[in-house]
């Protein structure tokens, strides 16, 4: 039988940890961009969908509204998604006719991905609903502070390249959050 610690035990250890109290929820700004942009995708995706549009293969779309022909690999790099995902997304927007592949004529290797009719047509059809959330969504903000913040927001995003993040693995002690032990590698 294990003893329960004591009240002097537990306020020790209470004195002696760290506080945190500058990471409550509403104050991070991790919690905040995440459940900003939750918020955002939710309501995007409501205007998107009645267009036959999913959120999974609209990033792609944007791409190529700005520049079309493009390699798969370039699509995925600039939609900053693995292979696996972005085949997934070229497929599907294959599948619903907005783009169609074309091999390379200068090198055989290459198949360029080009939007077809329907799929310029939807930049006039999706590009409204964009404008129209942009301005719910930015409404209270001067021009300034809306370009201070896409500057911050690239920035942050910079410095969580992975090159530049350090992960720290738990102790071989520690526990995870789910209460069981972390695996010691050797």
């Amino acid at each position: 039988m294990t003893k329960a610690p004591t009240r002097q035990a537990a306020a020790g250890r209470r004195e002696r940890a760290p506080r945190y109290d500058h990471l409550r929820l509403e104050e991070t700004v991790g919690f905040l961009l995440s459940d900003t942009a939750r918020t955002m995708v939710r309501t995007f995706t409501k205007k998107i969908a009645v267009h036959g549009i999913g959120m999974g293969v609209f990033q792609f779309l944007r791409i190529l509204w700005e520049e079309d022909g493009l390699t798969q690999s370039e699509l995925a790099a600039r939609a900053r998604m693995k292979g696996p995902s972005a085949v997934a997304a070229i497929k599907e927007l294959e599948w619903c006719g907005f783009v169609r592949r074309i091999d390379d004529r200068h090198d055989r290797r290459k198949v360029r991905l080009f939007l077809t009719a329907e799929g310029r047509r939807l930049y006039d059809v999706v590009m409204p609903d964009i404008e129209a959330i942009r301005k719910v969504m930015l409404a209270d903000f001067s021009i300034a502070e809306q370009n201070l913040m896409k500057e911050m927001l690239r920035r942050m995003r910079q410095n969580l390249a992975p090159e530049r993040v350090e992960v720290r693995r738990p102790s071989s002690g520690a526990r995870r959050p789910n209460g069981s032990a972390a695996r010691k590698r050797s």
